[in-house]
């Protein structure tokens, strides 16, 4: 396995992992409180889980189909819609893994040559960019941990105490421990 391959992986992994921890702390909270609207990130905890979940969702898809649909065919689709139901947290606990699998699955299949290769988009000014595949797997990755920090701050909102540390350096001290002699 490249280095390339390692590096995504253990970002795919880390994420993984970070996302495991919050849908944990979560899972402690009432339905009110995950539905609560605290004027944050995506209004509420709940919502807030559901636009990783879903951009999770559209870069794997985007990752096996080799395509990125044009930034106005995004929003016509209603990505963005707030007035969709909320999920209910077990849903997404239940989901969730099989989209964590088809993103390692896809890291895994693809070569050095296919991860730098570029899938162009429009944006909605017309003008086209093209985005290689590694960078779609770390904007992935980033993406989520930006909206999981937000969440560690709606927690805070609710007065309920922080999911734990789910910061890069904490998955690697975990990942990363050798047995003591």
């Amino acid at each position: 396995m490249t280095i390339a391959h390692q590096v995504l992986l253990t970002e795919l992994n880390y994420t993984i992992w970070a996302n495991q921890i919050l849908l944990e702390a979560c899972s402690a909270l009432s339905s009110e409180e995950l539905s609560r609207p605290l004027g944050a990130s995506h209004i509420s905890i709940i919502r807030t889980l559901r636009h990783i979940y879903d951009g999770e969702c559209f870069w794997v898809h985007n990752l096996i189909t080799s395509s990125i649909p044009d930034v106005a065919d995004i929003d016509a689709a209603g990505a963005t819609d707030q007035r969709r139901a909320d999920p209910k947290l077990e849903s997404l606990r239940q989901s969730w893994p099989t989209v964590w699998f088809e993103a390692r699955q896809r890291v895994m299949t693809l070569s050095d040559e296919e991860l730098a290769l570029e899938l162009t988009t429009r944006e909605r000014d017309g003008t086209i960019i093209g985005v290689p595949r590694w960078q779609i797997i770390l904007h992935m990755v980033n993406h989520s941990t930006l909206h999981r920090g937000q969440i560690v701050n709606l927690f805070r909102a609710l007065g309920r105490p922080a999911p734990a540390n789910t910061d890069l350096f904490t998955y690697y001290r975990v990942t990363n421990r050798k047995q003591t002699p």
